[in-house]
């Protein structure tokens, strides 16, 4: 997986159950529990992320904002799309081959592989942190070291699996 994620905020809060019902009920909650999962899963494996929320009616330009050395969040401007934003982020120079898209977005994953990035749903994107969560709870545990780990990929059926990599050479 490359060290750089380009993150579609809303769509992932969508993809989870428990992150779109505290989103009904407190959408800065629901919006802070992502930015701290995506957090600690850049720490845990190394990477860095920019994660991008619609204005949703705020007046003003696009925000940045750095809140780690590896979490960025990005707030539209008045106006913008998350999507116009992501495809910003998507053609700028450098980032083809070295970043991932995560998002539902069927549109939105096609401009990735347009542009070059890899692309990644967002429920996959859900699995991958908590398995990621999971193994670093297990080593904290005593996980043995050399234990073989099992990707997500490993999970599917193989036919699955097959479907998915004819779809990938399509793009």
């Amino acid at each position: 997986m490359p060290e750089r994620l380009i993150i579609d905020g809303y769509n992932v809060i969508y993809a989870s159950e428990e992150l779109e019902a505290l989103m009904r009920e407190d959408l800065e909650a629901a919006r802070e529990m992502l930015l701290s999962q995506v957090e600690e899963y850049c720490a845990r494996e190394g990477r860095s992320a920019i994660v991008v929320f619609d204005a949703g009616g705020r007046p003003g330009p696009a925000t940045k904002e750095d809140r780690t050395g590896f979490l960025q969040v990005a707030y539209t401007a008045e106006g913008q799309s998350a999507d116009s934003y992501i495809e910003k982020l998507a053609y700028r120079g450098g980032e083809a081959g070295s970043a991932m898209l995560v998002t539902g977005d069927y549109d939105q994953q096609k401009v990735a592989a347009s542009a070059g990035l890899m692309r990644m749903s967002s429920r996959e994107f859900l699995l991958v942190m908590r398995e990621s969560s999971d193994e670093a709870l297990a080593g904290a545990g005593g996980r043995q070291a050399g234990s073989p780990r099992v990707s997500v990929a490993e999970r599917l059926p193989e036919e699955t699996r097959d479907a998915l990599e004819r779809f990938k050479r399509q793009q």
